[in-house]
C-alpha cells in the first residue's frame, strides 16, 4: 500500500466513476482499475459494489474513505503551509471528431477552448461509430458528427446542433465553361466527385440530384473537402465542397460556383446527458453557432 492508492481511491470515491476520475487525474481508466485492485487485494476486502459498470461503496469503503478524507484535510493544511508555485491541475475535455466532418467544421473554433488555462483540450477524429462507442464507454466527452444515431435518447445520449455551413456546387473555370448549362442543373451525365455513402452528406446530395432529376457520372468518391476541392480545381470533375473551403483555397479564381444547396448539412454535438460537467457545456456554447444553442430532440 501506498500513497498513491490511497489518493486514487480517495477521488474514485468522490468522482463515483472511473471516467470521472480518470479525468480529474489524468490517469488512464485501466491504470485506477489496476491500481485499485491492488489495494483491494492488500486489504484483502473490496471496497465498492460494482453493477453495471457503475461504482458504489460498501461499507468497508466508507469506513476507508473516513481515513483517506482525514489524510487528505492535512495534505491539504501542508499545501496551504507551504504553497511554492504549483500551477493548478487541468481538467481533461477528450472531444472526437467524426472524419467525414472534420474539415467542414472550422477549426478556429477549437482556438477558444485551447486558450483555456483550467481545461486541457483533446481533439482526436476517428470513424463514427467507433468514436461514438468512445463516448458510450465515457472515454469522449463530445463527439462532434454529421450523423445522428439511432435511438440515441435511449443509450443515454442528447444531441446539439453546432451548424449548418452553406454548400456549393462548384467546378474548374475550364469545365464550366464547357457546359451548355454552367448551373447545378448542368451536372447531368457529366463528371463528379462524389462523398462516400459513410457521409451523410452523401445522401442529402443524392437526394437534391433526384429531386431535380440529375444524374452525374461519378468519377471518385472522397470524404476529404481538401481533396474534392483539389480535384475540381485539376479539371477531374464537378463537386460538392463548403464555401468556406473555397474561399480560402489558393485555387479560387481558377474555380467556379456553380450554385448553392437548398438542402442543409447539419454537424451536431452528441455528449452524455447524465450529469454533464459545466466544462462540457460550456464547449458547446463555445463550438455552436448563436443560433443553434438548442438541444436537438
Amino acid at each position: 500500500m501506498n500513497y498513491n492508492h490511497l489518493h486514487y481511491f480517495h477521488v474514485i470515491a468522490q468522482e463515483g466513476t472511473l471516467s470521472r476520475a480518470s479525468k480529474r487525474l489524468h490517469v488512464s481508466q485501466p491504470t485506477l482499475s489496476g491500481q485499485l485492485k491492488l489495494l483491494e487485494d492488500y486489504l484483502e476486502t473490496k471496497l465498492f459494489d460494482r453493477t453495471g459498470g457503475a461504482l458504489r461503496l460498501n461499507a468497508n469503503g466508507r469506513r476507508a474513505l473516513e481515513i483517506t478524507q482525514e489524510m487528505f484535510r492535512l495534505g491539504e493544511r501542508l499545501e496551504e503551509m507551504f504553497p511554492g508555485h504549483r500551477p493548478p491541475a487541468k481538467v481533461r475535455l477528450e472531444i472526437g471528431i467524426a472524419t467525414t466532418v472534420g474539415r467542414s467544421f472550422a477549426v478556429t473554433r477549437f482556438v477558444e477552448l485551447f486558450k483555456s488555462r483550467r481545461v486541457m483540450t483533446r481533439v482526436r477524429q476517428g470513424d463514427h461509430e467507433f468514436l461514438f462507442h468512445e463516448l458510450l464507454g465515457n472515454g469522449l466527452d463530445l463527439l462532434i458528427t454529421d450523423s445522428l444515431p439511432e435511438r440515441r435518447n435511449d443509450r443515454g445520449t442528447e444531441c446539439r446542433k453546432l451548424t449548418s455551413p452553406e454548400f456549393v456546387a462548384v467546378a474548374a473555370s475550364d469545365f464550366a465553361g464547357k457546359l451548355e448549362d454552367p448551373t447545378v442543373g448542368g451536372l447531368h451525365h457529366q463528371p463528379f466527385i462524389h462523398y462516400t455513402s459513410h457521409s451523410s452528406y452523401r445522401f442529402e446530395i443524392d437526394q437534391h440530384f433526384r429531386d431535380q432529376r440529375i444524374e452525374p457520372r461519378i468519377v471518385a468518391e472522397a470524404d476529404d473537402v481538401y481533396v474534392i476541392r483539389d480535384a475540381v480545381a485539376a479539371g477531374i470533375g464537378a463537386g460538392i465542397i463548403p464555401r468556406a473551403i473555397l474561399d480560402e483555397s489558393p485555387q479560387r479564381d481558377g474555380i467556379r460556383i456553380l450554385g448553392s444547396m437548398a438542402r442543409k448539412f447539419d454537424i451536431f454535438a452528441l455528449y452524455n446527458c447524465q450529469d454533464p460537467s459545466e466544462e462540457i457545456i460550456a464547449a458547446l456554447d463555445i463550438l455552436a453557432d448563436p443560433a443553434t444553442k438548442d438541444p436537438v430532440a
